[in-house]
């Protein structure tokens, strides 16, 4: 998936020409922490409300800023990993997209990512989550999926976490069904370390435990 199926339409730009107090007003509408402003359908950058809160007047025109440093963006053709990784490295609600003429053409909410992401990652189907711990070098994803497979299971997704102070990768494995006792058991007769194994029932257990808090707060 690239950037440009991933714009959505309900966090609009702000023109350059319009004031700062609009912009803080649309942030508030709109719940987000930055927006894009252009110049006809030239981008101008992302204005922050932390720019807004320390600049002095709310009527001055958005143009009064300055956008130096604050130019972030992805292109149409930005892979999915790419718009994720502008959005968390710069901490933004909102990253603008790019044609080839630098002409921007829509933005993408850190919220509607998250949902995307939620979904590429298949966490909403059923099925239980195993996380293996190895070496970097001993680390074939053809034999964990072969594992996986030959216990009549499949692989939905994976995740791999490294550290740069170590040489240890964590390999988190999303399947397709509940029951992985006999993969268990394949996985240590291959001399992997099993780090963590979740359930459905955990995920559910875990969700009627944040239900419960809040219903005990509500009853306050």
């Amino acid at each position: 998936m690239i950037a440009i199926d991933l714009i959505t339409n309900h966090v609009p730009p702000v023109k350059s020409s319009e004031t700062i107090e609009k912009a803080l007003f649309w942030m508030d509408e709109f719940r987000v922490n930055h927006l894009p402003v252009v110049d006809g359908k030239e981008f101008t950058g992302l204005i922050s409300d932390a720019m807004i809160f320390d600049y002095n007047d709310l009527q001055d025109e958005i143009n009064k800023l300055s956008f130096i440093g604050r130019q972030q963006f992805v292109r149409e053709s930005s892979h999915l990993f790419k718009v994720m990784e502008v959005i968390t490295d710069h901490k933004l609600s909102v990253v603008p997209v790019l044609n080839a003429k630098n002409e921007f053409v829509g933005a993408i909410s850190a919220t509607h990512l998250i949902h995307v992401f939620s979904n590429q990652l298949s966490l909403k189907e059923k099925g239980a989550v195993i996380v293996l711990e190895m070496n970097a070098v001993d680390y074939q994803l053809s034999q964990v999926a072969q594992i996986v497979e030959s216990n009549n299971a499949k692989i939905l997704s994976t995740y791999i976490g490294s550290s740069p102070d170590s040489s240890q990768l964590s390999v988190t494995i999303k399947l397709n069904q509940a029951e992985i006792n006999p993969i268990i058991q394949t996985f240590n007769r291959y001399d992997y370390s099993i780090k963590n194994i979740f359930t459905d029932q955990d995920f559910d257990d875990e969700f009627q435990h944040r239900f419960d808090n809040l219903m005990n707060y509500l009853k306050l």
